[in-house]
């Protein structure tokens, strides 16, 4: 009996403990399961990712920007190879030592490194110096193993056949800052994107599509092999309708000036010459400016500023142009109708004089051009009434921006009534309209804008956008791009003939204002202006020379030829040049003259 109950309590003891070992079994089973099952379904695809991050990296591949021709076909700017310094943060045990090391030997920002860092998306590379030379590109080969993390990739960057004759019209392109990429959502940090010009105007066109690839790393994150590859695609190569030879000879035309020089032609308003002065260098943007660089270019000489579009002036006797034509229309005039010029002209009890103070005499609308008597648009100004004026001014595109494919165009200033008592609480009054007809007072206007005025003129009152891309290239085609008729004044075909007349006198005729325009073989037709900067009394008694450069007028020349049919407008400013006569008007005659040289005007 006894031996029986030790039995008995043994098995008690044994069941006991084997319950609790399966218990504890079951617990584990149970907890191992949940944990597998959180492990391999919950957490599956992060625990997924987080393997394939530290054993997979997606590497992009960056496209090409498209390639930029000119009208001729010649290619103005196209892509070089660049390699680039980066590194992977989640690659980097200690990020100061490695920036230290680095700094050793290629030239860092500390700063703007950390910062972008700082910005940066998990598992993509960060750019921190661009452009590495072969020696540099040699020595990370040779020491990969020593900097765990860095990596030299290669992209293209952009390379110019002139990076300064074109610097105004192409841009410069540069990394994508934050604003960047929040506002278009499509960009990394250290992506690059066109900043101004057409490569900021044409970017999605221009920009192309990144391809990717996997690329299996070890350890130390270096490649061991790459797989399912996804090719990049270029961006589309556009075709543009300046002419690279005309700016390469503006660019030794304006050297040591400030100004600009446009050149439309007519049917259509397709942009050949858009030159601004001074210019500045796009290589200088590659593969980044330098501060130093960066500081010239916001020197008091403003070369970022595209003068041609950007920078609003008054137009100065130019404007007589539109006057004659305005009146003409309006039978406020006849070609034949006089006002007689003694070198003042009386309103109320103020004097206004014409630039000569003698006088010119008798004046018809012919001479009133070729001489640019103030006195006869003085009168006509009066009778046509400043309503008249504001609307042939808007109608032929001054006072608002012409749409021209770039940005940051100005739209100047054209003033009428309603401006003058938003802006200043008080009525319109003659002496202002006096003023406005003879190109000055409150309006402004770019360049660019005079040269589409003088276009309408010659084209019958037909107001085309003008532009500056004339084809998109792409692997499906070529796709032109059309004109586009913005407005149409309706201008007769006497009318405008008249004004052409007066015009080819100005720079034809014996007494001409526009004589250095003249260009052999070619009727030249054109006005000059010359644009006050400070009152007349503080200068008239001064020589040229003697007049500070900042005092001095800004000097205008608009024109078209061939004047027997007219297929071209050109404008020309000189910012301080002097008289129109002198300043702009050789400028313009050595432009049509290599416009002929180069074929335009036989064509």
């Amino acid at each position: 009996m006894l031996f029986r109950s030790v039995n008995d309590k043994i098995l008690k003891i044994f069941n006991k403990k084997v319950t609790i070992f399966f218990s504890v079994l079951v617990v584990f089973l149970i907890l191992l399961f949940i944990r597998l099952f959180y492990l391999q379904i919950i957490s599956y695809e992060k625990l997924k990712t987080l393997s394939d991050n530290n054993r997979i990296r997606i590497v992009r591949i960056f496209a090409n920007r498209g390639i930029i021709l000119d009208r001729k076909g010649v290619i103005i700017v196209k892509n070089a190879p660049s390699y680039n310094l980066t590194i992977l943060k989640e690659d980097i045990k200690d990020i100061n030592n490695t920036l230290q090391q680095l700094s050793s030997v290629v030239e860092l920002n500390k700063e703007s490194v950390l910062k972008k860092i700082k910005n940066s998306y998990p598992y993509v590379p960060i750019v921190v110096k661009r452009g590495l030379n072969f020696q540099e590109v040699s020595y990370f080969m040779e020491h990969s193993q020593d900097f765990p993390g860095v990596k030299i990739e290669l992209e293209t960057s952009r390379y110019y056949e002139d990076g300064e004759a074109v610097s105004h019209i192409i841009g410069y392109t540069g990394e994508v800052n934050l604003d960047e990429i929040e506002r278009y959502g499509i960009y990394f940090p250290g992506d690059i994107i066109g900043k101004t010009g057409i490569e900021r105007y044409y970017e999605a066109i221009l920009r192309g599509k990144n391809g990717l690839k996997y690329v299996e790393v070890d350890s130390l994150g270096q490649a061991i092999n790459s797989t399912n590859v996804k090719e990049p695609v270029s961006g589309n190569n556009i075709g543009l309708t300046i002419d690279m030879n005309m700016h390469k000879y503006a660019k030794e035309l304006f050297a040591g000036k400030k100004g600009a020089a446009v050149i439309l032609k007519m049917d259509g308003n397709e942009v050949i010459t858009l030159f601004s002065s001074p210019t500045y260098n796009l290589s200088d943007f590659i593969p980044f400016i330098t501060e130093d660089k960066w500081k010239q270019l916001h020197s008091e000489d403003k070369p970022l500023i595209n003068r041609a579009i950007e920078a609003a002036y008054p137009p100065g006797s130019v404007f007589k142009v539109l006057m004659a034509t305005a009146a003409l229309n309006e039978n406020i005039i006849t070609p034949n109708t006089t006002f007689n010029c003694n070198g003042e002209f009386l309103y109320g009890n103020l004097t206004y004089r014409c630039w000569n103070k003698d006088g010119h005499g008798v004046v018809n609308l012919k001479k009133s051009i070729a001489e640019s008597c103030d006195v006869y648009y003085y009168n006509v100004g009066l009778k046509l009434g400043i309503d008249n004026i504001v609307k042939y001014a808007r109608g032929l595109g001054l006072g608002s921006k012409t749409g021209i494919d770039l940005p940051t165009e100005s739209g100047g200033n054209f003033p009428d009534k309603d401006w003058k008592k938003r802006l200043f609480k008080q009525p319109w009054y003659p002496g202002e309209t006096i003023i406005t007809s003879i190109g000055q007072g409150y309006m402004t206007v770019t360049p660019l804008q005079l040269a589409v005025m003088l276009s309408g003129i010659f084209n019958y009152g037909k107001v085309y956008k003008p532009k500056i891309l004339d084809k998109i290239i792409t692997q499906n085609g070529v796709f032109n791009i059309n004109k586009e008729l913005v407005n149409d004044l309706h201008i007769p075909k006497n009318v405008a003939d008249t004004v052409l007349d007066a015009v080819i006198e100005t720079v034809m005729g014996e007494r001409g204002t526009a004589y250095r325009a003249k260009v052999d073989g070619v009727v030249v037709g054109g006005k000059t202006g010359t644009a006050q900067v400070v009152g007349l009394k503080k200068t008239e008694n001064m020589n040229q020379e003697q007049i500070p450069e900042k005092y001095r007028d800004h000097s205008w020349f608009g024109g078209v030829f061939p004047g027997d049919n007219p297929k071209y407008v050109i404008v020309v400013f000189v910012e301080h040049g002097g008289s129109g006569s002198s300043g702009a008007t050789p400028l313009a005659g050595a432009l049509i003259n290599k416009m002929v040289q180069l074929g335009y005007v036989a064509d």
